[in-house]
């Protein structure tokens, strides 16, 4: 590994992004989805790269088109490399000063905000969990709490809580009607298809909304009836219809960087409220 002890003097062209891409490249095993992450084009990434290489004296990966494979050089480096930029974030890091960057959405900022406040001085950033994630993915964001709906790579992830979806109303006793549905969620389709499978017909719907938080206020004042994660609908005082299919499980997960032992100790602080939290809303 000669090459990589002797180059020190090259370093004072290395550039941070450089090294965060490489990192990241690494992380998923592909520069193109790297790139995109950090708002690069393909040749940006693959630049930023080749400029890398030049800094460090040596090749880091094996420049293919379709795979982000590493060099012999390039695996040793990468855990070095990822030491350093935590211990820059580290250096830098302030608890008095500086808040926790926690990026959810509308729903389950309602839930999960108010228990940490009194504890933590937190930065909200309300998004869906794709954009959270690239934040985490990124160092934009210290903290995204989604639902476990897809594949989270590169990232540390920790559960805080897990419940269910169902359909609920203001009314303990409602009758059977049409219901009030989130667009694009892949529970809402899974409602669907069990609606189907138990009473052999569509599942009867008046409305498409935006989001679970607006659906839960709708309910909350009116006799409509909306499908929501229990959580939303415990916090909205809402119950349970007795006539539904079997309701659709969830977990809420933390998704999170190995930043230091500063932001680790603030986390865990954080994760233990969150826990209880979400245990109170099932």
């Amino acid at each position: 590994m000669e090459r990589i002890t002797h180059q020190h003097n090259t370093l004072r062209n290395l550039r941070i992004a450089d090294l965060e891409l490489f990192v990241t490249a690494a992380r998923l095993k592909s520069l193109g989805q790297a790139a995109a992450i950090h708002y690069l084009s393909q040749s940006a990434a693959s630049t930023a790269i080749q400029r890398l290489e030049v800094a460090l004296g040596f090749d880091v990966c094996m420049h293919e088109k379709r795979q982000f494979r590493l060099t012999q050089e390039g695996t040793y480096f990468l855990p070095r490399a990822e030491m350093w930029l935590k211990t820059l974030c580290e250096a830098v890091e302030e608890k008095e000063s500086i808040p926790i960057r926690l990026a959810t959405t509308h729903a389950i900022a309602r839930v999960a905000i108010p228990p940490v406040l009194p504890i933590e001085s937190i930065e909200l950033s309300l998004m869906r969990p794709d954009a959270a994630y690239g934040g985490i993915l990124r160092n934009e964001m210290d903290i995204a709490l989604v639902l476990d709906n897809a594949p989270w790579e590169g990232v540390s992830v920790e559960e805080v809580g897990r419940g269910s979806f169902q359909l609920y109303s203001s009314k303990k006793k409602a009758q059977r009607q049409a219901v009030l549905l989130p667009e694009d969620q892949m529970e809402a389709l899974t409602l669907q298809q069990r609606w189907l499978q138990t009473y052999h017909q569509s599942l009867p719907i008046k409305a498409r909304i935006p989001s679970w938080s607006l659906i839960a206020d709708i309910c909350s004042n009116s006799g409509e009836i909306g499908f929501l994660p229990d959580f939303l609908a415990k916090n909205s005082n809402l119950h349970p219809v007795s006539w539904q299919p079997t309701p659709c499980k969830y977990r809420v997960l933390a998704l999170y960087k190995d930043t230091g032992k500063i932001f680790k100790k603030r986390l865990e602080t954080l994760l233990e409220a969150w826990k209880i939290t979400f245990h109170e809303a099932q």
